[in-house]
């Protein structure tokens, strides 16, 4: 079975991955913050950097022409 891989999934699982370590005890209001403010960071970085990324945290070799459009 072949997984389609899109910017927008690649993103939220970077984003995903990196709120599991926020500290939460700050508030939902500081938590919302955090999760925006990431967000944002990653949906404008490069494919080849959510690539990278990507692989590194789920271990994984996904390739730019994996990606789909």
């Amino acid at each position: 079975m072949t997984s389609k891989y899109t910017r927008d999934m690649l993103v939220k699982s970077i984003v995903a991955n990196h709120m599991s370590d926020v500290d939460t005890s700050g508030g939902n209001e500081k938590y919302v913050s955090q999760l925006k403010d990431l967000y944002r960071k990653w949906e404008h970085v490069s494919s080849e950097e959510l690539i990278l990324m990507y692989n590194k945290i789920q271990k994984t070799a996904i390739t730019l022409s994996q990606l789909t459009p």
